[in-house]
């Protein structure tokens, strides 16, 4: 308790909190999507589909040429003009007046997404300077923690303010995006980078130093991440398809209760992992990734169990493989990223953040392509069972990184 007053005394880690908190995602629309496009804006699911899968293509597009933009401006003007066109999104999604509009806003989404990532290389860079490297995760663990703490919120209010008015929850989130360009001018005020990267005649000393990226400990980070995400991410919708795929003779408000009830007990959990997490780090320090990574394996297996007649509570084993896969995604997320800043060369920094994004991205597409595709042929088992799969490879994968940086450090 007296070691979180200390920080909180901190004022950079309260504005930290809050950037993170506002600019991680476009709050109240990751809540109501669906529901707004579909039933607001009159879009078609086949629509919503292709809007969700354009949007991923071009994130993967955009990632190097938004690298070489964040080489040249730094990772102040990088975090600024992310919060900006973060708002700028919303606006669009919120008044457009067809889908060619609303995939505007997509994309300057997936823009404002991948500039944001920057606001990591400033915490670490802040850190750094003020050697305080070790602070880093706790630091970081936080902020997820305000994350999950202000979407819960939001989750809550959402309804509501839907029922009053179908725009109040976007009108809110546009409101929390010009908030979140606030903070995003105050943790960017005191970062050197764009001085420092600007030194770098035509980028080639930074092109240089990108081009160690790509060494066998990084190759792994990268691989374990993107399969890691796309497990915990688009793998949480499979998993929801799966509770309803297993519950299918049941009462669906009883199932659509059961999942309300569930996500809101995850932005819990993920409030209690984070703060588990700065525990654990204490004690073992990176060696954390193996143990997340053999929590994910077992909320899979969970998953996959109730399929199979030897099992007695189906539904606890649904609900706490769901959760467990809720609890390690934001540990995880923050020990790959620790680990890929440790070198204090800016340009590299930067490069890792974007690849990891890039990673991010791929392996969600992949994983969702390969899902849809087994699903025209097999139940969501089978989906399932290759989840489970990767998982174990996520084992395999952390313990050679953890070796790997042991060699290297």
């Amino acid at each position: 308790m007296r070691s979180c007053i200390q920080r909180f005394k901190d004022r950079f880690y309260r504005e930290y909190l809050w950037y993170t908190a506002l600019e991680t995602d476009l709050l109240f629309f990751v809540v109501c999507d669906v529901l707004f496009l579909t039933q607001v804006k009159g879009m078609s699911k086949e629509s919503f589909s292709l809007l969700t899968f354009l949007s991923l293509a071009f994130s993967l597009i955009i990632q190097y040429p938004l690298l070489r933009f964040i080489n040249r401006v730094g990772n102040k003007t990088a975090v600024r003009t992310g919060s900006v066109v973060f708002a700028l999104s919303a606006v669009c999604i919120t008044f457009a007046p067809g889908f060619i509009t609303v995939l505007i806003g997509g994309f300057l989404k997936c823009i404002g997404h991948t500039l944001n990532a920057m606001g990591t290389a400033i915490l670490k860079n802040r850190l750094t300077t003020e050697h305080r490297e070790d602070r880093f995760v706790s630091y970081q663990s936080d902020a997820n923690a305000a994350t999950s703490l202000i979407m819960m919120l939001t989750s809550l209010l959402c309804l509501p303010l839907f029922t009053l008015n179908e725009y109040l929850p976007m009108v809110a989130c546009i409101v929390l995006s010009l908030v979140g360009i606030v903070f995003a001018f105050l943790i960017s005020h005191d970062d050197d980078s764009a001085q420092e990267i600007n030194l770098a005649p035509n980028l080639k000393q930074s092109a240089k130093r990108q081009r160690n990226v790509w060494n066998s400990l990084n190759i792994l980070l990268f691989a374990s991440f993107a399969i890691f995400c796309a497990l915990t991410g688009t793998g949480l919708s499979y998993a929801k398809l799966n509770f309803q795929q297993y519950l299918i003779n049941q009462d669906p408000e009883y199932i659509m209760m059961l999942l309300s009830v569930i996500t809101t007990v995850v932005y819990l959990i993920r409030i209690v992992s984070n703060m588990a997490m700065r525990k654990a780090y204490g004690k073992v320090k990176n060696r954390v990734a193996i143990f997340v990574s053999i929590l994910l394996a077992a909320g899979l297996v969970m998953q996959t169990l109730p399929w199979f007649s030897f099992t007695g509570d189906t539904i606890a084993f649904l609900c706490i493989g769901y959760l467990l896969m809720a609890f390690v995604r934001d540990p995880y997320i923050t020990l790959i990223r620790h680990i890929s800043l440790e070198d204090d060369d800016k340009a590299r920094q930067q490069s890792m953040l974007i690849t990891l994004n890039g990673a991010q991205k791929a392996g969600s597409l992949i994983l969702s392509a390969v899902a849809t595709l087994m699903l025209n042929h097999w139940d969501v088992l089978s989906v399932m069972i290759l989840m489970t799969a990767l998982a174990m490879v996520t084992i395999v994968l952390c313990v050679l990184i953890i070796r790997k940086y042991q060699q290297t450090s």
